[in-house]
């Protein structure tokens, strides 16, 4: 007679103790599965692929026990009981054979590093196998970014002590002789001459072998050919040593291939957006010679338009002669309707209603509706821009607004509107604007304290003005830019002969400067200077004044406090200002469009009687957050006075969103 038992099958895996690898990560390792059949060799093996697993982590001293808990239906539950010991950390890394390179310079270059007091925040110390393989190429990069071309980094060694707890990691180099670049040549090349290629690379004749500047020339040289026409041109470089000079001669071997040229555009995806839309973004046209740069140009302008999720641009050959641009979009939402509030020292608490379409039908249409409003304010403003005026790069727009402002001293009505136009004179980066306009300005509810200033502005008073504004633009990006300069100068003038009561000019400059600096780190410079004068006798409208402070001028004041004071201290604006800021601006959440900056605001308000830096500049430092969301960009940034006076606070938040400089 024979008596079969039915093996038990798995119900369930447990892990205990498992708090560096979760039990995805573990399961994911392991041969075993719920539903299997139990063997007890099988979870022994589990037992040692555990260990192993958290021994590549650097858990040497883990220990893992496993136990079988039986079930009514002939089911087992598997335990994995885990104590996983000390993580072993690097306590010491060492460098030999580099005489030429420091081992401070060395450890800034590689990810690795040792154990610090803050490795329970900062994460120093860990030992990570793929990093260090990394870290080794690392160190050669920066050998052959130093002319060491022959510079040869040995596989790390990994240390441990006796109880596996510590670890010194040990680099050896051999360096190498220094070389210096010789002579270059050039091979091949029948549409571009030699001495164009030579000022289109870095690396000149003399100077230091650096191979990531030879890598970035080998692309200069393509695109100096993919930009007029030769689509598949090839560069391969050729490299000789003298050791005798230690000289690198390079010779470019060019091989440009066939002619291309645009055969056709074609766009799918785009469900709402018009073809012309994005067509006339496109600085390359059918039937045109292909172009690298004009294309790669195209593709960030689409982008930039903020109507798509994604934009797709695949070149296709058709025959040897031509290409076809395949670009694919993907449509997303770009109607917009937002509820707001927030808070300032200015107007107290504020409400926002916006609703907005920056693509309307589909022709690129940008409509925007806002209100906002506290106890001290009611803001009202219409806004239409077309950008591409009959297909045409003209800008065409309006703006009608109603606000109401109550102040310390007075209420002020203001009802207007404005026309404005612009066209580019140098493509994309030099572009002129006009703006005409008309306000209707009543002021009421004047204080019985109020200065006489004040007094003589009681009533109705009508601007009729027209603006031109030259606008200099080179930035990369128009909401988060890394590099390039956006300028402006513009005049604002007002007369009884355009139709209303006031008679002044308005004039100001501004320039914006962003420099990418290390890693991921952006500095931005601005500057700015207004000026006005009456042109009769009349005193200047009080409105148009000029206050600094505020988010989007020196942080840390209230807007308004930097301004001269009339007999009763009220802050009743100049004729003149100066404005500089510096920033430093980093990533904090690269997922999130998360940024941090530093800054340094400096500025000052002049009174009519006064001269530009008669009085000392009011300045701020201070630090801040930047997240650029879905609505818009929105800033949170606090402001420390570096000049503080009697009766003011020291610092203060600020909130807003919108643009930056």
């Amino acid at each position: 007679t024979y008596i079969v038992e039915e093996k038990p099958f798995i119900n369930d895996i447990y892990f205990e103790g498992n708090e560096e690898i979760d039990r995805g990560a573990l399961l994911e390792k392991l041969s075993i599965a719920e539903g299997d059949v139990f063997e007890k060799p099988a979870i022994e093996n589990a037992v040692k692929t555990i260990k192993a697993e958290y021994q590549d982590r650097n858990y040497y001293n883990v220990n893992v026990n496993f136990s079988v808990e039986q079930r009514p239906d002939n089911t087992v539950d598997i335990i994995f009981t885990i104590d996983e010991g000390k993580e072993a950390k690097v306590e010491e890394i060492k460098f030999y054979g580099n005489d030429n390179i420091s081992d401070d310079k060395l450890e800034d270059i590689i990810q690795t590093s040792e154990k610090g007091f803050f490795s329970w925040f900062t994460g120093s110390g860990k030992l990570k196998s793929q990093q260090l393989a990394l870290d080794r190429q690392r160190i050669r990069a920066t050998y052959l970014n130093n002319g060491y071309i022959q510079a040869k980094v040995g596989k790390p060694e990994v240390i441990y002590n006796e109880d596996k707890t510590e670890i010194t990691l040990v680099f050896r180099i051999q360096e190498g002789k220094q070389y210096h670049i010789g002579e270059i040549r050039f091979k091949g090349n029948e549409h571009r001459t030699d001495e164009y290629l030579r000022k289109v690379i870095t690396l000149k004749e003399g100077d230091l072998f650096k191979s990531e500047k030879f890598q970035k020339d080998i692309e200069s040289l393509t695109k100096a050919f993919t930009k007029i026409g030769y689509a598949y041109a090839n560069v391969n470089p050729s490299t000789s040593v003298n050791e005798s000079t230690r000289k690198v001669n390079i010779t470019y071997k060019i091989t440009e291939n066939n002619l291309y040229y645009i055969n056709k555009i074609k766009i799918t995806g785009n469900t709402k957006t018009r073809d012309r839309v994005i067509r006339r973004q496109f600085d390359i046209v059918e039937k045109d010679k292909y172009d690298s740069l004009k294309i790669q140009q195209s593709k960030k302008q689409i982008e930039y338009l903020n109507y798509f999720e994604q934009v797709k641009l695949v070149e296709d050959r058709v025959d040897n002669n031509s290409i076809n641009l395949n670009l694919s979009v993907n449509e997303k939402p770009t109607g917009m309707f937002t509820i707001g509030a927030g808070y300032s020292s200015l107007d107290g608490a504020v409400g926002m209603i916006q609703v907005s379409q920056k693509n309307l039908l589909g022709y690129g249409y940008d409509l925007s509706l806002k209100s906002e409003f506290s106890s001290k304010r009611t803001d009202y403003t219409l806004s239409f821009t077309n950008q591409w005026l009959f297909d045409r790069p003209i800008s065409f727009g309006f703006d009608l607004y109603k606000f109401r402002r109550s102040y310390y001293e007075y209420t002020k009505d203001s009802t207007g509107g404005a026309l404005r136009i612009g066209h580019p004179i140098i493509k994309r980066k030099l572009n002129m604007y006009y703006r005409f306009a008309y306000e209707k300005v009543d002021i009421t509810s004047i204080d019985d304290d109020a200065s006489q200033y004040i007094r003589d502005q009681k009533g109705i008073t009508t601007t009729v003005s027209f603006t031109p504004k030259l606008v200099w633009n080179t930035l990369n990006h128009p909401v988060d830019p890394t590099r390039g300069n956006k300028s402006s100068l513009f005049v604002k003038y007002a007369d009884t002969f355009l139709g209303g009561d006031s008679n002044f000019y308005k004039a100001g400059i501004e320039s914006s400067q962003y420099v990418p600096l290390w890693w991921k780190f952006v500095g931005m410079l601005h500057g700015e200077a207004g000026y006005m004068e009456s042109l009769d006798d009349k005193k200047l409208p009080i409105d148009e004044r000029y206050r600094l402070g505020g988010m989007h001028s020196v942080r840390g004041f209230d807007y308004g406090d930097i301004s001269p004071v009339d007999e009763n201290g009220y802050e009743y604006g100049g004729n003149k200002f100066l404005l500089f800021n510096a920033e430093l601006i980093f990533p904090l959440s690269e997922a999130a469009n998360l940024k941090g900056v530093l800054f340094y605001d400096t500025g000052q308000v002049y009174d009519n009687d006064e001269n530009y830096f008669e009085k000392d500049m009011r300045s701020s430092v201070g630090f801040g957050f930047r997240w650029f969301s879905p609505i818009g960009p929105l800033r949170l940034e606090y402001g420390y006075k570096l000049d503080k006076k009697k009766d003011e606070e020291q610092a203060q938040w600020d909130f807003s969103i919108g643009g930056t400089f």
